[in-house]
């Protein structure tokens, strides 16, 4: 692959995140996933890794809106494989475990997120609904 073919697949990488961004904020949750499903078939590349990072945690979001769980929980743990700093990423996670019911997956990803921002209210409040829950 010459300069030019990398440069333009960057550039179409880039491309898509943007157009998933928009799709998704536009709340067309099916056509942002669409379309960061494409941006991630470049990951091969050697990406910018908060771009990349962006990109799986975009469509982990997009596929909470649908009730994608499974699916989001895969790409938060894509994520979280970049960046396991991000308690976000780790909130998002436990979010989607609890929707599936899988209750300790859920309590650990929100312990996490804690202990990365004791300051998280949101991921606190849903570690006490939990707690009560079971």
């Amino acid at each position: 692959m010459n300069l030019f073919e990398s440069m333009n697949k960057f550039f179409h990488f880039n491309e898509l995140v943007e157009l998933g961004n928009i799709f998704k904020d536009c709340e067309a949750y099916l056509l942002a996933v669409e379309h960061f499903d494409k941006a991630l078939e470049f990951s091969y590349l050697p990406i910018n890794k908060h771009r990349l990072l962006e990109a799986y945690d975009c469509r982990g979001n997009a596929k909470i809106f649908l009730s994608n769980y499974r699916g989001a929980i895969i790409d938060y743990t894509s994520a979280i494989k970049i960046d396991s700093t991000d308690s976000y990423l780790f909130f998002w996670r436990g979010f989607a475990y609890e929707a599936l019911q899988k209750y300790q997956e859920a309590i650990e990803d929100f312990k996490i997120s804690l202990k990365i921002d004791p300051e998280f209210w949101l991921a606190k409040i849903m570690l006490d609904y939990i707690k009560k829950k079971i």
